[in-house]
């Protein structure tokens, strides 16, 4: 095997990797302690879309609704997220980050800066730039990837919303 194929054979493996590496150079901060793991990841993609729907966010996490309501509750439950009715559905309820959410994304965020800097001590700013770049659009191409291969949302299904 040489070439392409190989190359992203090295890739999986540097996932499988990478995900640990992150684990345990960037391990929870402080703040988020006793919050389900992969509350800041939804704290963080619910900054970006804010207010949405809960299955609005499930897609563009690449999670279940049900997988991301055990989150949402949780995070309802510790003030770091509100749900409101949704004007345009009584049926549905918006979902955004409370000033006390906002707070825990930027402490984290700095905290997790912090060890970062540290990690990369030895990279240059254009390294980092090209991971960044690099990494970006990856995610962007299995994001999309995802997203093809879901079955049509049913966002109009109160049960779903």
């Amino acid at each position: 095997m040489s070439g392409r194929p190989q190359a992203i054979g090295c890739l999986l493996e540097e996932f499988y990797l990478m995900g640990h590496a992150i684990r345990g150079a960037l391990s929870p901060t402080e703040e988020s302690r006793g919050l389900l793991p992969g509350a800041l990841i939804v704290l963080v993609a619910l900054s970006g879309c804010q207010p949405c729907r809960q299955v609005a966010l499930a897609g563009e996490l690449s999670i279940t609704p049900s997988g991301l309501s055990r989150h949402i509750s949780e995070l309802v439950a510790a003030g770091y997220v509100v749900r409101r009715p949704d004007q345009t559905d009584g049926r549905a309820s918006l979902i955004e980050l409370t000033d006390e959410g906002h707070e825990l994304l930027e402490r984290a965020h700095r905290s997790r800066a912090r060890t970062l800097e540290n990690a990369l001590a030895d990279w240059d700013g254009a390294e980092v730039t090209a991971a960044v770049e690099t990494i970006t659009k990856l995610r962007h191409s299995l994001h999309r990837h995802a997203q093809q291969q879901k079955p049509p949302s049913r966002e109009s299904d109160p049960v779903n919303v």
